[in-house]
């Protein structure tokens, strides 16, 4: 399908959508000022050797704030689409990002696929590590390099600067490779695990954690992969709903990369920002016309809603992409070209 071009003016705001591959219209909510230019792109439209896992990329900026100048690469849960979470995506660009809603293989649901193999410890690495770069491993997915999270992040960054060289799109790029310093990783679930499987071997610019880590170790709760990592501790911030079942896994990895030494758990329902500065948000709020409470704390359908429609947790969401880190006065000159490989 060619370029499309909406442009929508509505209850005074503006919304400017480039949609290259078509797409339903965007869950927004906005304000006043607002100017997001959306980009919906398939992803064989980067590279004709992806073949799976072909739901669109999102891609967002606000034209009306100042940029940030990093990138959020967002990455659905297990079977979702990144068009399912445009409500967070939408406010990473508030706040100056680059957005990027990326679609990866996410079919196999680990949790279930791990625990009836005979070491689900490695299991879970070697799926992840798979599923991030589409090395061959022994594993319970099978990924190859064109539809590794890596390939596709590099193609998808190249084809946005090609077709929109304006926008800066390339300023996340270097010799090839996706400059991780300037790139924050963050995703709900499975999502949230493979970001934070990038912030262990590469040194990136923040992790956000959506109802994750959900992968439990075959003796603890805590899984062992999780333990080193590349990243500082004082990047890594999370959101998680208190009643989802998985909610022990997740505190338990959370405490393993080192997120309980900035404080104990706060409930940003009952607290505002800074939320004592915490890097750990769990909530409590019931879902929105469901029961879901994995799904919660990011995703657009069952995410609490305010009396005015918006996202109740809006105010959590901005602080855990924007909340300033321990160590960011040094970060990005020594971060410059570290664990790019």
């Amino acid at each position: 399908m060619g370029r499309r071009s909406l442009y929508v003016v509505a209850l005074g705001f503006i919304i400017g959508v480039v949609a290259e591959a078509g797409a339903g219209e965007p869950a927004f909510q906005g304000g006043a000022d607002d100017q997001l230019v959306m980009h919906v792109v398939k992803p064989q439209q980067t590279d004709s050797a992806i073949d799976r896992a072909l739901d669109d990329h999102y891609a967002w900026l606000d034209t009306s704030v100042r940029t940030n100048n990093k990138l959020f690469v967002f990455m659905p849960g297990t079977a979702t689409p990144p068009g399912a979470y445009q409500l967070v995506q939408q406010e990473a660009a508030r706040l100056g990002y680059h957005v990027i809603g990326l679609m990866y293989p996410n079919s196999v649901k680990l949790a279930v696929a791990c625990p009836l193999t005979g070491d689900p410890d490695a299991c879970f690495e070697n799926a992840r590590l798979e599923i991030l770069d589409g090395i061959p491993r022994r594993s319970v997915v099978e990924v190859s390099e064109p539809n590794s999270i890596d390939n596709r992040l590099t193609k998808l960054l190249g084809y946005l600067a090609d077709n929109h060289p304006d926008e800066g799109w390339s300023r996340f790029l270097a010799h090839g490779k996706p400059k991780w310093s300037q790139i924050a990783v963050g995703g709900h679930s499975q999502g949230g695990g493979e970001a934070a499987m990038i912030a262990k071997l590469r040194r990136v610019a923040r992790v956000v954690l959506f109802s994750s880590v959900p992968d439990k170790g075959h003796m603890t709760l805590a899984i062992p992969w999780i333990a080193t990592h590349v990243t500082n501790a004082e990047r890594y911030w999370g959101l998680a709903h208190d009643r989802d079942p998985a909610f022990p896994a997740f505190h338990a990895n959370w405490d393993a990369l080192g997120m309980t030494a900035f404080g104990g758990d706060v409930a940003p329902e009952t607290s505002s920002p800074p939320y004592e500065l915490t890097h750990m948000l769990v909530t409590d709020l019931a879902p929105h016309a469901s029961s879901d409470f994995h799904g919660s704390p990011v995703l657009d359908n069952p995410t609490p809603r305010a009396l005015d429609g918006t996202p109740a947790l809006r105010d959590a969401w901005r602080y855990l992409l924007s909340a300033r880190a321990a160590d960011e006065d040094h970060a990005d000159e020594d971060d410059e070209d570290e664990g790019d490989q």
